[in-house]
């Protein structure tokens, strides 16, 4: 809250005998001179968020708003400096600004901005803050295809707020085994561990286990973006000017290919991965989780001292994990994420914003707020580390010695339309709740429950290549006898024919013909989808079961939770499937549903409205 600056002399007034006639002439004449000042005025007096003490600062009123969009790596410390600079300061001529941060992937931000940002996307932004200069370019052109107008401004006119350098995570054992930190080490280590048909026993651990790669969904998250560009680096032995025929060449696609072959999933963000790693150590399965995750060099030391998440609340409080991670710097070249702050050249930006915009970079660029970077382990706007990035949480300061310039928008674009063939394929159920709840509408909106999880979950099916091997099971209870499934779509190639038509159409036809129902049996049906995935198991892909539902399990009869739980956890070790769940609005049981992904290191996700479903729908499906 601000208060009002009174003129000298008003506080002594009010301190008056208020009863007396004359004072009372004195503040009313004081009022009437005051009360116009007052939206004119105001006194913001805070404590400095720099540490220097109380600052006095004056600011006019009304405040300017100002909405940034900042990435998730760095969304919890954005709004901290954000409320800091709301509270203190002002833009050049002394106007208040009012900030308003938005967290949102890079990928999910700039696909939002390129189709034209809507009200389910949240605030329209004046400022956008993905984790690195790449996906700029990338959004022009985006622009430029769908012929709308440029958003960007010049790359000399976009600052840069903070960096941390991309970097292969992997537990301190399994690094040392490979010769960390005296053996540099990079994306062909990386090949030949994961071609090996030893696994790590060509190391001398085979308690470990074969190589497991985690890795973000390019098309959404900066690592996965950043990572899958080093890879096409890394075959063809630059460190720029790549070109469309290199992405092309056959000697690239297998390297890529190789790599891509060692990932156990694909996630939307690397903190997901990591929370889920963090609950491993605390079980003792770190090094069973997976081997390696492509993320940043700031959420290594954020793991490292018990804060997966890298919420600035939680910096020093919490407890380590058993087996640290370290970050490996790839030989070949990596990069470095620069965190961008650009003013959006959009048709809301006025130039108050634009004031207020310039100003609150000022802040953030400022020496109080750049150490403030480097204590959350960042690097500040210069590359450099902070006192204590070392060894001793994981980090190597003088690293990375090659640094890899990004490419073209066009390479980039045609890098990802690579890698969609080149990635490690899907074989998948999609089980969707089909009971009686579902048919209720939903408030304000006038659709069922139903009809928005078959929007979403149609929309999705263009998420899938013609390679990957799909099927659609529906569930309620009770809707043949004892059975509380049905199979809807036998699993098999997008592209294959089915019947008159491909799998992908048989797919859409079927979703739109689903009724709602019965009760929910809901851990009778997962535990049929989980066994029918393991008698198709396929070693070379990714294999999942999607859930989506809006309740908990109320069909009589059958398997109860820990049922459900202790027949998975049975399941032959080797024959890894993912549960992948989605609660759909307030009455569906999440505990039970993270407790279910939880157990097969799969991922859970909420969506509370109809709004929600089709990105949550979306975010799941990058899982594969």
């Amino acid at each position: 809250m601000s208060s009002v600056l009174l003129p000298p002399g008003f506080d002594e007034v009010l301190r008056a005998r208020r009863g007396r006639r004359r004072r009372r002439r004195i503040v009313a004449t004081v009022l009437a001179a005051v009360l116009p000042l007052v939206g004119l005025v105001v006194a913001l007096s805070r404590r400095d968020p720099a540490g220097a003490g109380v600052a006095d600062r004056r600011c006019i009123a009304p405040a300017t708003p100002l909405v940034v969009v900042a990435s998730m790596d760095k969304v919890a410390l954005m709004t901290r400096f954000a409320a800091d600079f709301t509270a203190t300061g002002a833009d050049a001529s002394g106007r208040c600004v009012d900030i308003t941060v938005l967290g949102k992937g890079s990928g999910a931000a700039a696909s939002a901005l390129a189709r034209g940002w809507t009200a389910s996307d949240g605030p329209s932004p004046d400022v956008w803050s993905p984790t690195g200069s790449i996906w700029l370019p990338l959004l022009e052109q985006r622009l430029t295809a769908a012929q709308r107008s440029s958003m960007i401004p010049a790359p000399e006119a976009v600052p840069r707020i903070a960096a941390s350098p991309m970097v292969v995570a992997m537990p301190r054992p399994m690094a040392e085994a490979l010769g960390w930190p005296d053996k540099q080490l990079g994306w062909s280590d990386l090949l030949a561990l994961a071609t090996a048909q030893q696994g790590w026993g060509a190391y001398g651990h085979p308690q470990w286990g074969r190589f497991l790669l985690g890795k973000t969904n390019p098309n959404f998250s900066h690592a996965g973006l950043e990572g899958t560009i080093a890879t096409y680096f890394a075959a063809v032995g630059r460190t720029s000017g790549l070109t469309s025929a290199d992405v092309a060449s056959a000697t690239t696609r297998r390297f890529v290919a190789g790599v891509e072959q060692a990932v156990i999933r694909y996630g939307d963000t690397t903190v997901s991965f990591q929370s889920d790693w963090m609950r491993a150590d605390r079980s003792g399965r770190a090094l069973s989780y997976i081997s390696a995750l492509v993320t940043e060099e700031n959420l290594v030391v954020s793991y490292n001292q018990g804060n997966p998440t890298a919420d600035p609340e939680l910096l020093g409080k919490g407890t380590p994990p058993s087996v640290p991670l370290v970050a490996i710097y790839p030989k070949e070249g990596t990069f470095v994420a620069d965190h961008p702050f650009a003013v959006l050249s959009a048709p809301w930006v006025t130039d108050a914003k634009r004031a207020a915009a310039q100003a609150f970079a000022d802040y953030l660029r400022g020496p109080a707020i750049q150490e403030r970077w480097r204590a959350n382990h960042f690097r500040d706007a210069g590359n450099r580390p902070g006192a204590g990035m070392d060894r001793a949480v994981g980090v190597l300061p003088e690293e990375p010695r090659r640094i890899l310039q990004p490419p073209t928008p066009e390479v980039t674009s045609q890098i990802l339309d690579s890698w969609s063939q080149l990635r490690k394929t899907a074989n998948v159920i999609n089980l969707i709740d089909v009971s009686g709840s579902m048919a209720e509408r939903i408030g304000g909106t006038g659709t069922s429950k139903l009809a928005a999880a078959q929007k979403a979950a149609t929309a999705s099916l263009s998420l899938f290549t013609d390679r990957d091997e799909v099927g659609l099971w529906s569930f309620s209870g009770g809707r043949r006898g004892k059975i509380d499934y049905t199979e809807l779509v036998d699993v098999g190639p997008m592209a294959e024919r089915v019947g008159s038509t491909s799998r992908r159409a048989a797919l859409a036809t079927a979703l739109g013909r689903l009724e709602a129902r019965g009760d929910t049996g809901l851990y009778n049906s997962v535990a049929a989808a989980y066994q029918a995935l393991r008698g198709r198991y396929r070693p070379d892909r990714i294999n999942a079961l999607v859930v989506l539902t809006d309740g908990r399990n109320d069909a009589q009869g059958g398997l109860d939770l820990d049922g459900l739980l202790d027949r998975m956890q049975r399941a032959d070790p080797g024959h890894s499937i993912r549960v992948i769940t989605i609660a759909f609005g307030p009455d569906a049981d999440k505990e039970s549903l993270a407790r279910i992904a939880r157990a097969t290191k799969g991922a859970s996700y909420v969506a509370p409205t109809a709004a929600d479903i089709p990105k949550i729908y979306s975010a799941a499906l990058s899982n594969l």
